[in-house]
């Protein structure tokens, strides 16, 4: 049997491919039924609060139960529903983006906040070139809580404008004169590269006041680009950018670059890096990054140096690891000592930064609870603050893992956001069930430390009423039932066969019989009940497409020929 985490990523992509038709024909599910807390919510981000108010919290719910709802909550310091009219104005105005996934949450020094948003529309387009979520809209929300409907609509008009009707947003950024950065592209169908990159900022009002072509900048260092993770604004005006920027002629790859003020290459620092990596001497990949006010920036990832192993490192101004800085290693195996699956570190008062690792044990290491705590925090100078250690005590586990563990080592539990408060505090999220020895419910706040803060509910999400229970068909307007699977075929002129798959068996949704979609390759996406594959093959004919009852399996025809 697979990791628990492998097989719940299989699940959750089998479920999240199949919601778009969910989305479509309103299909109900007997396992579309949560009971913990947050049982179908993902956290993004928990920012501070405006005064009167303790955090902000931005979080996707019902995402498994087919209409995902990207919504923003204000809430006290036990977790608990801000009841200001301010507050109450801003969740009501984010709940309107239902068929949508928060990607990013990011407050405004001027007042407010910006939210990106991942579309569930099979029609949007979809990026190859960054993170694994993209976003295709861009609200920002006024200190009222309002949607700032002017901002908003001048930010799509210029996204269509200079990148084009089928663009999308990798990543965005706020500047400390709360200018708006984003990083902006389009889909590369061919894996070559070979689209525009587009870096574009928005005054505080959200005129377009600058635009460049970072793919053109990355020509003239003569480096090609693989993925654009963040984008980071400098104190000076400038941009952090971290990714995989491949120099010609090189399988080396550079970690980060630098834009000077005018966005043109840094080359103080572009150049010592590119130059170091060229020469193989080592290797440095990171993941997230934290520009500091000198110039430096501090990286999390991994970094290869001789006899030097580290996590967490900070490069100078002159782009240069820097020998003051504590380079910081979580010891142990992998997957339990990385931290470059968590999308955002914690930024704390000082200095600070809090990581998360990638995976929460099941079981203590045979070295002791200390080698894998969970949460990681470090001072400015990159050394750890035993404070928080201490009272993290054993930390975080996944003990409902322990049971697969025993089989397979790599069982776990993980983590994906936490946020570093300037109270001192910390939010964490993911898949546990125990602190410091104790059976908790996610998402945890902790004190500045490391022990925590009893009483904190984090009861905040966003409920939709249950769907109708509608019965699993048992016939079909396209064939005669006879207690065999059957496919019918649509095809179209110049476009991708779909052929629909009438199954007996149940599916993961709890459809029994069940029914799901093959476009190609060895594998069908699950999409419900009987009654709804009927519903898209009407659909593909009213679109002009040719449907009819086919006795050949496209999976087995995929299998091949059974052998002697």
């Amino acid at each position: 049997m697979q990791a628990l985490r492998n097989a719940g990523t299989v699940l959750l992509a089998l479920a999240l491919g199949g919601a778009a038709f969910a989305e479509e024909d309103g299909i109900w599910s007997p396992n579309d039924q949560f009971h913990e807390p947050n049982g179908d919510c993902e956290l993004v981000a928990v920012l501070p609060a405006p005064k009167g108010a303790w955090g902000v919290v931005g979080h996707t719910c019902n995402r498994l139960n087919g209409e995902p709802v990207g919504s923003v909550v204000v809430i006290d310091a036990q977790g608990k529903r801000d009841t200001s009219r301010a507050s109450v104005a801003l969740e009501a105005a984010s709940d309107r983006d239902r068929m949508k996934e928060l990607v990013q949450l990011l407050a405004v020094p001027s007042g407010g906040y910006l939210a990106t948003y991942s579309s569930r529309d099979e029609k949007a387009p979809r990026g190859e070139s960054g993170p694994a979520s993209v976003a295709h809209e861009l609200v920002r929300h006024t200190a009222a809580g309002a949607r700032d409907d002017a901002f908003n609509s001048k930010v799509r008009a210029a996204l269509l404008d200079k990148v084009g009707a089928s663009s999308f947003i990798i990543t965005a950024e706020v500047d400390a004169k709360s200018r708006l950065i984003v990083a902006a592209s389009t889909p590369d169908e061919n894996y070559l590269k070979q689209v525009p990159l587009w870096l574009l900022r928005f005054t505080p009002a959200g005129t377009l006041e600058r635009a460049e072509r970072f793919d053109s900048v990355l020509s003239e260092l003569r480096l090609g680009w693989y993925v654009l993770k963040q984008v980071r604004a400098r104190a000076d005006g400038g941009l952090f950018l971290s990714g995989r920027f491949q120099p010609e002629g090189s399988r080396s790859e550079v970690p980060v670059l630098a834009l000077n003020a005018q966005w043109k290459p840094e080359t103080r620092f572009n150049t010592p890096l590119i130059s170091w990596v060229m020469k193989g001497e080592g290797g440095i990949e990171l993941s997230l990054i934290a520009p500091r006010p000198d110039g430096s920036v501090v990286g999390v990832g991994s970094l290869v140096q001789g006899e030097t192993r580290a996590d967490v490192m900070r490069l100078t101004s002159g782009g240069r690891l820097d020998p003051t800085y504590k380079t910081f290693r979580q010891e142990g195996e992998y997957p339990q000592g990385r931290f470059m699956r968590v999308s955002e570190m914690g930024l704390g008062p000082g200095g600070s930064l809090v990581l998360a690792q990638n995976s929460i044990p099941a079981m203590d290491p045979p070295e002791g609870p200390w080698r894998a705590p969970g949460l990681v925090r470090l001072k400015a100078d990159g050394s750890v603050d035993a404070r928080f250690q201490k009272g993290l005590g054993a930390g975080l586990r996944y003990r409902k893992a322990a049971a697969e563990a025993k089989r397979n080592p790599d069982a776990s539990g993980f983590l994906r956001m936490v946020a570093a408060m300037p109270d001192g505090s910390v939010v964490v999220d993911g898949l546990f069930d125990e602190f410091a020895g104790q059976p908790v419910t996610p998402p945890l706040r902790l004190a500045a430390d490391g022990t925590r803060v009893a009483g904190f509910q984090a009861r905040f999400e966003t409920v939709l009423p249950p769907k109708k229970q509608v019965p699993n068909a048992t016939t079909s307007a396209f064939f005669k039932a006879d207690g065999n699977s059957h496919f019918v075929e649509c095809t179209r002129p110049g476009k991708m066969t779909e052929t629909f798959l009438y199954w007996m068996q149940g599916d993961i949704w709890g459809h029994t019989p069940s029914c799901a979609v093959h476009l190609g390759g060895s594998m069908a996406t699950p999409a419900g009940a009987w009654q709804h594959c009927d519903a898209r093959v009407r659909r593909a004919q009213a679109q002009g497409a040719t449907c009819v009852e086919t006795k050949q399996d496209p999976l087995a025809r995929r299998r091949g020929p059974a052998g002697p």
